[in-house]
């Protein structure tokens, strides 16, 4: 019989050769685009990422029902547990840009989520950086529905499953997003 054709690179498919290489060239259809970790890379990543973290927010006010309104409702929810290790905010404006960068900052992370997913297969461009932002708010929701809603349900679950349901579609849909499929690659 002959060998299993394999999913893992051998080095031969990266320009410089190097496997091991985080930096190496993302190739895209044949054509050659930016490295992963690139300064321009992270900074399109964070912007589409900080778009799609702050339109998930932005729909708790545009579409208040269930499931839209979660995703903001858990960013709101994952800051007010940040908020017992912040000092007091003076007033309401320093708490709104505490939770203007506490959003940038989510955006951050899902931007460098964002350049390690491209450095394993994601496709270029700025799907992956919004693929990004929705993995990042899902594993936010995630951490909640585990660390207060599973804790706290005594007895009423809806509330935890609808957190985990949306949870779970937001990293189904990032995953999607970022690398044009939900499952493995088939051999």
């Amino acid at each position: 019989m002959g060998s299993e054709p394999s999913t893992e690179s051998t080095g031969a498919d990266r320009p410089d050769g190097d496997a091991s290489d985080p930096r190496a060239t993302v190739t895209d259809g044949g054509e050659a685009t930016r490295p992963p970790y690139s300064p321009a890379t992270l900074l399109r990543d964070w912007v589409a990422a900080g778009v799609v973290v702050a339109g998930l927010y932005a729909l708790l006010y545009a579409v208040p029902l269930p499931p839209f309104g979660v995703p903001g409702y858990l960013l709101i929810v994952a800051f007010d547990w940040l908020e017992a290790i912040l000092p007091t905010f003076p007033s309401s404006i320093a708490y709104d840009a505490a939770f203007g960068g506490f959003l940038a900052a989510l955006a951050a992370a899902a931007a460098v989520g964002g350049s390690a997913a491209r450095s394993r297969g994601a496709r270029d461009g700025w799907r992956v950086g919004a693929g990004s932002g929705l993995a990042t708010v899902g594993a936010v929701g995630a951490v909640l529905a585990v660390g207060v809603f599973a804790a706290n349900a005594r007895g009423d679950y809806v509330p935890f499953l609808l957190v985990t349901g949306t949870s779970l579609a937001l990293l189904a849909g990032g995953r999607v997003l970022a690398f044009g499929r939900l499952g493995r690659r088939s051999a």
